[in-house]
């Protein structure tokens, strides 16, 4: 064997799907679910390589970093009115109605992205690992299937927003906790 791993190092390796949660934290904190096949999410960044007569390939202190964009994927089972209007940028689910209309053409509504959502995982050392998105919206298609002996798997791609009143406030992290935040 050519690696020997330290018990601290299998400690951190994350495990089973986790939860996504809404506005974790907050008053309005609800957990999205039940859920199919966990939850996924990615930053990726544009990198813009400086490029001068001579120059081999990527060169290290001539790169810069000029955006990043992160989402979020996650297919939830839940079919209530207001998890489906999350799928549908500027729409409100109306209460005395119980009815979701298509949502208006024009300027997406501030009210339209999620200010805080959450994944939790745990770790074999039973810590847990929490990655926070802000400003997130779904931009992607809205599909309902109904087919015979399956559930409706509704498809969320949350992507993450800047807020250009604070161009320079991060959208996300990743954070260590040692207790569960939604048992406390």
């Amino acid at each position: 064997m050519l690696v020997k791993l330290t018990e601290g190092q299998t400690q951190k390796i994350q495990i089973d799907e986790g939860i996504v949660v809404l506005n974790l934290g907050e008053e309005s904190e609800k957990i999205l679910g039940p859920t199919r096949g966990g939850a996924e999410f990615t930053a990726t960044p544009s990198i813009r390589d400086i490029e001068y007569d001579g120059r081999r390939g990527k060169t290290m202190g001539l790169q810069l970093k000029d955006g990043e964009d992160v989402t979020l994927k996650v297919i939830t089972l839940d079919c209530s009115q207001d998890t489906l209007a999350l799928a549908i940028p500027n729409a409100v689910p109306e209460t005395p109605t119980k009815k979701i209309e298509q949502g208006d053409f024009g300027l997406i509504q501030e009210s339209s992205y999620i200010p805080k959502i959450s994944i939790i995982t745990m770790t074999l050392d039973g810590k847990f690992k929490i990655l926070n998105l802000k400003n997130a919206m779904h931009e992607g298609a809205f599909t309902f299937k109904a087919v015979p002996k399956a559930e409706n798997e509704h498809n969320l791609e949350l992507i993450g927003h800047y807020n250009y009143t604070n161009p320079d406030e991060k959208i996300w992290d990743v954070e260590d906790a040692d207790t569960n935040p939604i048992a406390a």
